[in-house]
């Protein structure tokens, strides 16, 4: 591993004054803890983009003001890593989608905690966890995602924190009231869309980067009338552009609502949300560009320009999920039928037959011809809006010191004519397996996820050891592979060691 950068002795450095805080601030306890880390990656292909050395400094304060109302604040700041197209340092913000910045600083979570008899309240940014599954929750469905690193960071540190309003009713005992009951409504005013890496970087996702060279074979239309077009070989270029997020309106706001309860051993919830969906969609645009050099409409002087846009829609999606717990094992399920979620497709399908684009071919050289200097070539839908049903159930089980979780998780998009970049029954399979040595110095840890459908894999196998107090240095590997046109196996020469030593405090 290369030697820790000037950041992240400066990251330390801050950590140590960090914890000398003063234990009171204005007569009132304060709590900060958090880490600071460094990431070296050793890229198994040479092809794939670098990724630089990764720092990060995580903050977590949290300031009780009296007995009922507390502040609680986390604060992230990163530099390096994967963002290597990144514009310069400062803040994300809550509109755009494409974004890289490095070094920056966010406030992840920034909210008031108010406690009362039976409803607590919750006002600011936050982070939601709902369901019982591992990783892949159908019903945890109000925070966006970021995907700048998506496999390399753990569930939460990928989740997008939301302004929210969030108030919890304790119910109180009574015969009929089931045990630990307890209504939760939330009211998100403002969406804030999730986070992709800039084209070029390393996990900008190869699916939706269209193909250098459009081919047209040659008597696929005619132009001018009467007249077969030749061969044309058009290069074609690509870029992306922020699309507007929905603005600050009452009809764009969230709404979700949750009741969760406990009733002889099972522990269980039922969940409504509408909203804008977490999952990311785009869609492709193309034009078709007259160059100055001779040939005519129809000659070598042609080129196309891509352009790729986020979209947004809302979503409505009814939820259950339970989890039961019997000697040693612990079974846990959840189901969401979802309306409305728009479903990617691999976008690089839309302009791969020449057939399916002649009549908007012909057309845009036609407006070429007639002294245009671009024209639009109209491409199917780069999403399909699709109404799904989501489930999955696992299992965990401890002995010796072991943890071995089994989990299978499913995708049935109903009424669907159309290819997406998942099957229309998507079926994946994930496992964890960990174990811990030496008094709990030692953790060794299996990650995987296997999906049978559109067939990919991914394993993340890692060591982790803890050196001294709060020192550990974590050692793993990322193996990925599967065919191209599946949500993780287009990533599969992305292969790559990794060594992480952070420091807890």
């Amino acid at each position: 591993m290369r030697a820790v950068s000037g950041v992240f002795a400066a990251c330390l450095m801050f950590a140590a004054q960090a914890w000398a805080v003063e234990a009171r601030v204005a007569g009132r306890e304060l709590s900060l803890n958090g880490h600071v880390e460094g990431r070296e990656v050793f890229e198994a292909n040479r092809a794939t983009p670098h990724d630089r050395t990764f720092e990060e400094l995580f903050l977590h304060l949290r300031l009780p003001w009296n007995d009922r109302f507390t502040f609680q604040s986390a604060i992230v700041g990163r530099n390096g890593g994967p963002t290597t197209a990144a514009d310069g340092g400062g803040t994300y913000t809550f509109d755009d989608v494409f974004q890289s910045l490095s070094p920056s600083v966010e406030f992840e979570e920034a909210f008031v905690d108010a406690n009362f008899a039976d409803v607590d309240l919750r006002i600011g940014k936050q982070k939601f966890a709902w369901g019982k599954l591992d990783r892949v929750q159908p019903t945890d469905l109000l925070n966006t995602e970021r995907y700048v690193d998506p496999l390399m960071f753990d569930e939460d540190q990928n989740k997008i924190g939301v302004p929210a309003v969030q108030a919890s009713y304790y119910l109180p005992a009574r015969t009929w009231v089931p045990e630990e009951a307890r209504a939760t409504v939330v009211w998100i005013p403002y969406y804030v869309p999730f986070r992709f890496p800039r084209f070029g970087e390393r996990w900008f996702p190869p699916a939706a980067v269209p193909p250098d060279i459009f081919v047209v074979p040659p008597g696929l239309f005619e132009f001018p009338p009467g007249t077969p077009n030749p061969r044309l070989e058009v290069p074609i270029g690509f870029r992306t552009r922020n699309a507007p997020a929905p603005s600050f309106r009452m009809e764009h706001a969230g709404y979700a609502a949750r009741f969760s309860a406990f009733t002889a051993g099972l522990d269980y919830a039922l969940s409504y949300y509408h909203g804008f969906d977490m999952q990311p969609a785009f869609q492709l645009t193309a034009e078709v560009l007259a160059g100055p050099e001779p040939g005519g409409p129809v000659g070598r002087s042609l080129s196309a320009q891509t352009e790729l846009n986020p979209v947004f829609r809302q979503i409505d999606a009814w939820g259950a999920d339970a989890a039961y717990s019997w000697g040693s094992f612990t079974f846990r399920g959840e189901c969401a039928y979802v309306r409305g979620r728009p479903f990617a497709r691999d976008l690089r399908m839309l302009i791969s037959d020449p057939r399916e684009l002649a009549p908007q071919i012909r057309d845009a050289i036609a407006a070429l011809a007639a002294g245009a200097t671009r024209a639009p070539v109209e491409l199917p839908p780069g999403f399909a809006q699709r109404d799904a049903v989501e489930w999955g159930a696992g299992v965990d089980y401890t002995v010796g010191g072991y943890l071995f979780l089994l989990q299978m998780n499913q995708t049935d998009v109903l009424r669907n004519q159309v290819d997406l970049l998942i099957r229309d029954v998507e079926a994946r399979i994930m496992a964890n397996v960990r174990k811990s040595f030496w008094h709990d110095d030692i953790e060794v840890q299996l990650l995987g996820t296997y999906g049978i459908s559109s067939d990919y894999t991914s394993l993340l196998p890692r060591l982790t050891y803890r050196v001294w107090k709060g020192l550990e240095l974590r050692l793993g590997y990322l193996f990925i592979a599967g065919r191209e046109s599946s949500p993780v196996g287009q990533y599969k020469r992305n292969d790559q060691g990794f060594v992480r030593l952070r420091y807890l405090f």
